[in-house]
């Protein structure tokens, strides 16, 4: 079955080189200056930098406290005076302007041509008090570089790059008074040597940069409320690092923007539900490769002002088209907004398949699962990774008591309102009592909480039906330690397309998986079926998954009985694994989305759709 468009796209190998100019004008007998201004005229550039020239004129009190022009001295009188005229120092009638007045209070500016020049322009007017300033400073001068003759080059040495490139993090500290974060060392054994020599040395220049920064700010809201824009404004200064001192790693001026409201709930409060689970797989494995991710909550104005002062590094974007602050297509490039995010740089994410909300085409809508059908999808499917059986370790089912674990982790789930598959609550405790004749100790079991308000709970109480343990609310790994200890995964209708049924196959559970139909309905074509609890296990049957029709009693005692009689060793859909998850993530990253978004629009503009979905528009590139 042919489930997914092919996706490339190309990276995006940004390096950064910088150049200082440094502003310098040389001028003979400095002691005579009293002021120099500066008027910059067109730059020139080549291949390699950007130099300023710059022109200047001199200003001169005489002894009698007149100002007079001296310069400019690669200039004619005409420009000297055109220059004295955009300073503001002579009106268009060459009398003195106010700001002249303002410089010097007691001051009388005469024309440019007042005095003659002599040599580089100084005038014949130097009195006796100017020669001695200007012997002095000779002396002065000759005895600096008699007795410190290292003065000048230091002084070179000392301010020649701190133009561009603060001193305190110019040499990076030692290795040894550096501590290395365990998250950084740990993924350091992965790593070629080169890039592990990267990783460290710029990990150094940071740490001196970070000394000038608040390392936990106090925001005065709850968790994440404004850490995702710290975070993110570190991850810049990283990147301003590796580019300034060239020890950037293979992909990190590639840029991913992450803007989902559920990667900001998994990030900064643990969630691990599907959305948690997948993106926690994304990250891992952008990180892992080196690609810079940027956090931004679910705030399309903080996406459009990261985007815009780094749009060549940014590759792609995943978050939903609304969101608390804002949405994408107030921020979206049109020909009215020359600086907005181009379409085909945002990928629409949604757990579930087959939602088309992409204005540009079908592989723009990025998908954790699968689901079923015997048509092809184009959409953009990245699986999250099912891991073999590590922790807990592999419980051998032979040594597992007879327990049936129920996925549910709400008491409403049992309740109408979620459309329970077993309407009849009775049915666990008549279960029960069948089946522990049957195979010994043989019990219900299930980790759920009701989550309604006080108020709600008092009008409309639910129980937890009889004939069932509840094991409480458990952590993840709690939750996994008692899936692994049993022999049956039981679903009830809710929630669809869980990753837990992945996870109790990989621990070789099998899974009882509810399913309704239609009136046309075939039993034996899933892609019929009016619903499933888990639609992308409609592709697996007996002994991995038992597929029950809803509120079928005979049906449910007998697919249990089974199940406990044929065991089955770890099981993982071959597209759920690490390999296929990396494999999709790459072909994602390497793909020429521009190329394929121009085609789209192309014939889109020409009256031909290829694409599905409801909110498909011209957009601009």
């Amino acid at each position: 079955m042919v489930y997914t468009d092919q996706l490339l796209s190309s990276s995006i190998n940004l390096s950064s080189s910088s150049s200082a100019s440094h502003l310098s004008g040389k001028v003979d007998n400095s002691s005579y200056l009293d002021k120099v201004t500066y008027n910059t005229e067109s730059p020139k550039t080549d291949n390699n930098s950007t130099t300023l020239h710059k022109r200047y004129s001199i200003l001169h009190r005489d002894s009698k406290d007149n100002l007079y022009t001296m310069g400019p001295l690669d200039g004619s009188s005409s420009s000297r005076r055109t220059l004295l005229e955009e300073e503001g120092y002579i009106d268009d009638e060459g009398s003195t302007s106010p700001n002249a007045s303002t410089a010097y209070s007691h001051s009388k500016l005469y024309s440019t041509n007042t005095y003659p020049r002599l040599g580089n322009g100084l005038s014949l007017r130097i009195g006796i008090k100017q020669l001695c300033i200007l012997l002095s400073f000779i002396i002065t001068t000759s005895l600096v570089i008699l007795y410190k003759p290292n003065l000048i080059s230091d002084l070179k040495n000392n301010t020649s790059t701190s133009f561009i490139l603060p001193s305190s993090w110019q040499t990076p500290s030692k290795l040894s008074s550096i501590i290395i974060p365990p998250e950084i060392e740990s993924g350091l054994k992965d790593l070629i040597p080169s890039e592990r020599e990267l990783v460290l040395t710029q990990y150094e220049y940071k740490a001196n940069v970070d000394n000038y920064f608040n390392p936990k700010p106090n925001w005065g809201h709850g968790p994440g409320r404004e850490d995702y824009k710290f975070y993110t404004e570190s991850e810049l200064r990283k990147l301003a690092v590796c580019t300034a001192t060239n020890t950037c790693r293979e992909n990190q001026t590639s840029v991913i923007i992450i803007g989902h409201i559920f990667a900001h709930f998994h990030l900064y409060e643990g969630y691990m539900g599907g959305e948690g689970i997948w993106f926690s797989s994304m990250i891992e494995t952008l990180t892992k490769w080196g690609y810079t991710i940027l956090r931004a909550r679910d705030d399309w104005v903080y996406m459009w002002y990261i985007y815009n002062q780094i749009p060549d590094m940014v590759k792609g974007i995943i978050a939903a088209p609304t969101g608390q602050y804002g949405t994408f297509e107030d921020q979206m490039k049109t020909s009215g907004r020359g600086n907005g995010i181009p379409a085909w740089k945002f990928f629409v994410y949604n757990y579930f398949p087959d939602h088309y909300s992409s204005v540009v085409g079908d592989a723009w809508n990025m998908h954790s699962e699968l689901g079923f059908s015997h048509q092809q999808r184009n959409f953009t499917f990245i699986n999250y990774v099912v891991e073999p059986a590590r922790t807990p370790p592999y419980v051998p089912t032979s040594k597992r008591p007879n327990q049936v674990y129920i996925l549910a982790k709400f008491l409403r789930y049992f309740y109408p309102g979620t459309q329970p598959a077993w309407e009849d609550r009775g049915i666990f405790l008549r279960a029960k009592t069948i089946l522990e004749k049957e195979f010994e100790g043989f019990e219900f079991v299930i980790g759920c909480k009701d989550d309604r308000n006080e108020k709600t709970k008092l009008e409309t109480p639910m129980e937890l039906p009889t004939g069932i343990r509840n094991l409480g609310t458990m952590d993840k790994f709690e939750f996994e330690r008692q899936l692994a200890s049993s022999k049956v995964m039981l679903g009830i209708g809710w929630p669809t397309l869980s990753p837990s049924p992945h996870i109790a196959l990989s621990l070789g559970i099998p899974f009882i998986s509810p399913y309704g139909l239609w009136g046309h309905s075939k039993v034996e074509d899933p892609d019929t079926w009016s619903q499933s609890q888990h639609n992308t296990l409609k592709a697996l049957n007996e002994p991995y998954v038992y597929h029950v029709l809803r509120n079928d009693e005979e049906q449910f005692i007998d697919a249990i009985r089974k199940a406990l009689k044929n065991p089955i060793e770890p099981y993982r859909l071959p597209f759920m694994t690490r390999e296929h998850h990396e494999q999709a993530v790459s072909d994602w990253l390497n793909t020429d989305w521009e190329s394929k978004a121009e085609k789209i629009l192309e014939n889109r503009k020409k009256g031909i759709e290829t694409e599905n979905g409801n909110e498909l528009k011209v957009f601009t590139m």
